[in-house]
């Protein structure tokens, strides 16, 4: 049985998500309940966790992120994939502007989002960065994905195709050490 903590600020990929893990046997799903910039409230959160999911943002993730790899570094669990949802054109593989919602100053934002990035890069913990497009509540459709590096069209993607892309990467240990953007296929 893997163990998953779900980091989540109402993001509608975690709603998408639990109804695809809740027909898994195989995993168990808890969602922190404390005070995320709070690594004592992490503490006892983390411990035992064999994945760990972030559905935060738009802002403030890098002091998140602090507290939070404050703790893992505290409580040392055997943390076996992290994976941080983020948003397309934080690394300026754009091909094309892209507005980002609830985000009064861009530059700041793209600054929180690389640094969080980072921490998680940095950690030595196996991990991927989920690139999304501008989140939709579309139906699952097929979708493309994007290597860090590569230029990706400003799209839009449904929130069900991230978390299934979230189901497969957690459950057939993929995209391990990578990060991907993603966009729904054009019609």
């Amino acid at each position: 049985m893997k163990k998953l903590l779900i980091l989540n600020q109402q993001s509608p990929v975690v709603t998408a998500l639990l109804p695809l893990l809740a027909q898994n046997d195989e995993v168990a799903v808890s969602v922190f309940q404390g005070d995320l910039q709070s690594a004592a409230d992490y503490g006892n959160a983390i411990k035992n966790v064999d994945w760990l999911l972030s559905a935060l943002g738009p802002n403030d993730v890098d002091l998140v992120f602090e507290a939070l790899f404050d703790a893992i570094d505290e409580v040392g669990p055997a943390i076996q994939h992290f994976i941080m949802l983020s948003y397309a054109g934080i690394d300026d593989e754009l091909t094309a502007p892209m507005t980002f919602p609830k985000v009064a100053n861009r530059s700041e934002f793209i600054k929180q989002q690389r640094y969080a990035a980072k921490l998680v890069d940095e950690s030595e913990i196996p991990y991927s960065i989920i690139r999304m497009g501008t989140l939709t509540s579309a139906n699952q459709s097929n979708y493309q994905l994007y290597n860090e590096g590569s230029q990706m069209p400003n799209g839009r993607v449904s929130a069900k195709n991230v978390a299934r892309l979230v189901e497969m990467a957690l459950v057939n240990h993929k995209l391990v050490n990578q990060s991907v953007g993603i966009i729904d296929e054009a019609k």
